[in-house]
């Protein structure tokens, strides 16, 4: 067993030395080694002043991704400053504390050092999430090297490519998939404690354990994993007595659906538009169809699996992450292929462990239509790699 152990940390590392060789390839060959435009900070956004020194890669005619809030984040995680005055919904993005403390943490509080921090938090979450899915792989007898399909969870091509939390909470889900079953109840409820941090999606993590421990009569268990999230609680207790600036209306607003899957049939009636000539519009509009299809068919499995007994954890878990699938989520999200697919990454991550553990190949179809379609979105940087390879650039 500890030569296999050594292999599931081989397989981690190897994950996020690939990652790492990855991002380091963009940022010279694409971003002209601008390291900050990994945090897709948008031109039409106001930078915070506070951080005009990191002379940060701003993208033009856009308003930005994510990433850049959560870097704001990191530099002032406590929101002692006014940095939030400079996000699209500040309580939301507060709440989502995890990488950007750690990366806060990592840099001892001092600001030069954050930006490299927060990379190396996400290099370690997808050193941690090849690593549990490894650990899964050998306790299933399968290769530990099956570690490496982390990698294409789309959570984690997303988080890589622009400063996105939602590597961290799949890799939880990971250790989850390890620990659900023989773990220690100490180790659950931390991961459950650090998925609640990262997203409140990941609250759906905690409520899968809980239930699961209600249908077996575990009920102390059940107690303590019910405690998990309290110190989530506390966080946003704490962020909302200190925010600055109220969440966007309009953002909240358009966050939930009016009847159960109204976003994703719009989605699906109203594809997206590219400015490119038929041949090359054809192709992609396929591809978006094939990555729907992929969610589409990870609901359906998810809710088949998780609503049967008997059912695992996770199975549950994943089960309450189709029906959030369902019910909550704005068009755009389901039209824009960064925006589902790392919503639902521990949910496909869950159905294609269990079809690793069972044999049920087919049970990995959605996480690979979905991360056809994500990757796809890398295509020009991949482009621009090979330009500079071969020194046509």
């Amino acid at each position: 067993m500890p030569a296999r152990r050594g292999s599931c940390l081989a397989a981690g590392l190897l994950a996020a030395s690939l990652a790492f060789a990855w991002q380091s390839a963009t940022v010279r060959f694409n971003y002209a080694g601008h390291w900050t435009a990994l945090f897709c900070t948008g031109a039409k956004a106001a930078v915070p002043p506070q951080l005009d020194s990191e002379r940060i890669h701003a993208f033009s005619g856009s308003t930005g991704y994510d990433g850049q809030f959560y870097h704001y984040v990191a530099h002032d995680p406590l929101l002692q400053g006014n940095l939030s005055r400079y996000m699209d919904a500040p309580e939301w993005r507060y709440r989502r504390i995890l990488v950007p403390a750690l990366a806060f943490l990592l840099a001892g509080g001092q600001a030069r050092f954050v930006d490299a921090a927060y990379y190396f938090v996400v290099l370690l979450c997808v050193f941690l999430g090849a690593y549990w899915l490894s650990r899964f792989a050998v306790l299933r007898n399968r290769s530990p090297w099956w570690g490496l399909v982390f990698l294409a969870v789309p959570a984690a091509v997303i988080s890589l490519d622009r400063m996105t939390v939602d590597v961290a909470l799949a890799a939880m889900a990971a250790g989850l998939l390890v620990y659900a079953e023989s773990g220690p109840v100490w180790r659950v409820w931390t991961l459950l404690a650090a998925a609640a941090l990262t997203r409140e999606t990941g609250l759906l993590l905690v409520a899968g354990f809980c239930a699961h421990g209600v249908l077996h009569r575990k009920w102390v268990r059940s107690l303590i994993i019910a405690a998990a999230p309290l110190p989530a609680f506390g966080w946003y207790l704490y962020v909302q007595s200190r925010a600055i600036v109220e969440p966007d209306p309009t953002y909240i607003q358009h966050a939930g659906a009016h009847w159960p899957g109204e976003a994703l049939w719009f989605a699906i009636t109203h594809p997206a538009s590219y400015p490119f000539a038929p041949p090359l519009l054809l192709i992609l509009r396929l591809l978006d169809y094939a990555g729907l299809a992929g969610a589409l068919l990870a609901v359906a499995l998810a809710l088949w699996i998780g609503l049967r007994r008997p059912a695992s954890a996770v199975e549950i878990a994943a089960a309450l992450y189709a029906l959030m699938a369902l019910v909550l989520g704005a068009a755009t999200g389901w039209i824009e292929p960064y925006g589902y697919t790392r919503t639902l990454s521990p949910l496909v991550m869950i159905l294609a462990a269990r079809g690793l553990a069972t044999g049920a190949w087919w049970l990995a179809a959605p996480l690979a239509l979905m991360a056809a379609r994500v990757l796809v979105q890398l295509g020009p940087q991949i482009a621009g790699i090979l330009r500079g390879l071969s020194g046509t650039a």
